[in-house]
């Protein structure tokens, strides 16, 4: 029911088949943002074999993201 309908099961065969696919690829579109998230995240730790400046750019880019996420 996370990603359902309650009356699903009263749904035309194809019409359950179009929502089904609607749903992954909502929920594919979810996985990518956490991903992308994640690797912004772990990008903008400083690191000792990239430049600060690179760190701090990917930081702010990374705050961006997260503050349209929010909005």
């Amino acid at each position: 029911m996370a990603h359902g309908h309650s009356d699903a099961w009263l749904y035309p065969l194809g019409l359950l088949f179009e929502e089904a696919e609607i749903v992954a690829e909502r929920v594919n579109a979810q996985i990518c943002t956490e991903v992308s998230l994640n690797q912004m995240g772990i990008s903008a730790i400083p690191n000792m074999s990239v430049s600060p400046a690179a760190t701090k750019k990917i930081a702010e880019n990374f705050a961006k993201a997260m503050k349209q996420l929010m909005e």
